[in-house]
Formats: C-alpha cells, sequence, structure tokens
C-alpha cells in the first residue's frame, strides 16, 4: 500500500496579484484528480502534526537566518519575487512550513512501521533551496522555498534511519540536497537529471566532499533522452547503488517535469519509466526491509497527469515485472554517460 497524504495549507502559496506561475495551486489539483481517477485514495492531514517542531528541523537544513528571512517577508504581508522565478506570497510561509511538517510527519510514519511508503504531495517544492537559499551558484532557488526532503532525511538521522538513499528525478537537478549534504556520508544523493539546463549543476565528477566521496551521484543525460535511458540508468547505477548502502530509509524527490512534453524541459520518458521506477524502487526496499518517503518536486501538466499515478501504480505493486537489460536500447551517449560515471566511482563504492 502507498499512503499518500497533502495538506489544504498548500493551496495557500499562490502567484502574486493573481499573475501566472507555472508553480500554482493548480497543480495541486491536477495531481489529486489523476491520482483519484487511477483508482487512488489521496487524504487531506487535518491537523496532523510531527511529534517535533518543523522549525526547528529546518534550523538544522538551512541557516537560522535564510529561514527567519522567509517568515518575515510573510508576517509583513509581502507579495513579491525573491529572485526571478520564486514568489513569496501571504499564504506561503504556512504552506512551506506545514509542506515541511508533513515530510516529517511522513518519517515518523515509516519510522514506526505504521506505513511502509508515504507519498506527500508538497508544494512549494524545495530540492533547489541550499544552506542559504540560491545553492551552488545558481541563478535562483527555481520556485522552492525550504527543503522538505532535506527535512526529513536529517529528521529520519534523528530518529536512526541511517544511511539514507535520497533518489532525485526531477529533470532539473537537486543542488540544494546536494549543497546540504556535500560532506555528510550518511546520506547518499543521487540525482538524475538533464544536462544543461537550470541550474546549470550536477557535474559526473561531483562526488561527494572530503570523506563524503562517493555519495553524491550525478547522472546528466542528453536533452532527448527516452524511457530506455532512463530504465538503462535505473539498472546501472540506483538499483545497485541502493544494493550497496543498504539504507534505513529510501527517499524519493519525485518530479514529473521529465515526462514528455510537461513543459519545462526536453526529456521524452512517459508512464513505462515511472512505472518502472515505482516497482524497482519497491522491490529493493522490499528486499531490504527498508521503507520509502517520497514528496513532490517539479511537473506541471502532462507529467501530473500520467507520470504521477504510473509510479504510483509501480510503488503499489507487488509482483513486479522483471526488466530484461538486452531490450534496452539506450542511446551511445547515455551508455558513455554511465560507464565515465561508473568509472569515477568505482574507487569509492561496489557497482
Amino acid at each position: 500500500m502507498v499512503s499518500i497524504i497533502y495538506s489544504k495549507d498548500f493551496y495557500l502559496h499562490e502567484p502574486p496579484k493573481g499573475g501566472y506561475h507555472p508553480e500554482n495551486p493548480s497543480r495541486l489539483d491536477i495531481a489529486i484528480r489523476a491520482l483519484q481517477s487511477s483508482g487512488f485514495s489521496v487524504v487531506e492531514a487535518g491537523d496532523a502534526k510531527p511529534g517535533v517542531d518543523a522549525l526547528n528541523i529546518l534550523f538544522r537544513v538551512h541557516d537560522e537566518s535564510y529561514v527567519r528571512y522567509i517568515l518575515k517577508l510573510c508576517e509583513h504581508g509581502f507579495e513579491g519575487y525573491i529572485d526571478g522565478d520564486t514568489y513569496v506570497s501571504r499564504g506561503s510561509c504556512k504552506a512551506a512550513l506545514r509542506a515541511a511538517e508533513l515530510t516529517l510527519l511522513a518519517v515518523e510514519k515509516v519510522a514506526s512501521g505504521e506505513e511502509d511508503t508515504v507519498f506527500v504531495l508538497t508544494r512549494p517544492p524545495g530540492h533547489h533551496t541550499g544552506v542559504s537559499g540560491r545553492a551552488l551558484g545558481a541563478p535562483t532557488q527555481g520556485f522552492c522555498l525550504f527543503n522538505n526532503i532535506a527535512a526529513g532525511a536529517i529528521y529520519a538521522k534523528l530518529k536512526g534511519l541511517k544511511p539514507i538513499v535520497v533518489v532525485d528525478i526531477d529533470v532539473h537537478h537537486g543542488n540544494g540536497t546536494q549543497e546540504i549534504f556535500w560532506r555528510d556520508p550518511e546520506v547518499i544523493h543521487v540525482d538524475i537529471h538533464e544536462w544543461g539546463i537550470y541550474p546549470g549543476t550536477g557535474w559526473l565528477t561531483d562526488i561527494g566532499g572530503e570523506g563524503a566521496e562517493g555519495t553524491k551521484i550525478n547522472v546528466a543525460l542528453s536533452p532527448g533522452a527516452e524511457d530506455d535511458d532512463y530504465i538503462y540508468t535505473l539498472l546501472k547505477i540506483v538499483e545497485p547503488v541502493i544494493g550497496s548502502a543498504k539504507p534505513k530509509l529510501i527517499m524519493i524527490s519525485a518530479g514529473f517535469d521529465a515526462y514528455q512534453n510537461d513543459g519545462l524541459a526536453d526529456m521524452r520518458i512517459t508512464q513505462r519509466f515511472y512505472k518502472t521506477f515505482g516497482e524497482t524502487v519497491k522491490a529493493i526496499a522490499k528486499s531490504l526491509a527498508t521503507p520509502i518517503v517520497a514528496v513532490l518536486e517539479g511537473g506541471y501538466s502532462t507529467g501530473l497527469k500520467k507520470g504521477l499515478p504510473a509510479m504510483i501504480k509501480g510503488l503499489a505493486e507487488t509482483q513486479p515485472s522483471k526488466i530484461s537489460e538486452e531490450r534496452l536500447k539506450p542511446s551511445e551517449k547515455t551508455k558513455n554517460t554511465i560507464e565515465k560515471l561508473i568509472q569515477t566511482l568505482k574507487q569509492y563504492i561496489t557497482l
């Protein structure tokens, strides 16, 4: 079973003065309708809270001064942009804090054994926000305010769930997550993204800081990559990395903007990859008796309508289908990228 939760507070984060922005409340409507029409139950969390103050965890994720800066903007009724593409409106802080809270609650649910797989339909997203906001020299925060996946990982560590593997399948590199855990060997961050687009980070040679080498793994695929390219990456990198790390928790930064024609990128993947990804990660998790917590990152149209339900179907699958590597036809660019990455990583981990 997959528990899917959200909060009505997520609707409070809306573009200033009614202007258009791709990261808007309708994303949540699209996601919920798509899941319900596919037969999945989506639960509004009501007043449920974790047994810890989310703000205190966020102070461990980000510089306290950054968190208080965002909170003060909301407190003063600010409505506008803090950079070229990231907005704050009157309800943004309530939404962002609630997103962090529900991520922490999800960690509690799997830590206690109440659930084995929880998906939180968080918004605003978070993986581009680093220690002090913009991360690794990126021009903006990419629609993100607080890093939900990082908050969940830090809380999980405090509860003894370590090591942790974070798999980020958003089409844009999770630069904030990489920055936050750069020197942390207990958080293995695997990031599959499109090369050459925002935020311009996520190099193959980015493998982690001193003492954490080999725990930051970047798969930068060429524009136009298709299902076979992603599934090949899943088999060659994601599956063996999780198997080698034997994590106590698997976390997913679940972006759906790599879906064909979703709108903000050039990838051509479909339901096939997302279902295969869900099936594969769930099968590995089951073999290791490891729970899963996923949070929503990007995805703005078709990706949410088709990719999200496909991934949930995969995560809910009890008899995953076998993947035949021989039948895959990844591009030569993808094969070369994976081979270079394996050669870079093999001195640190077993693949």
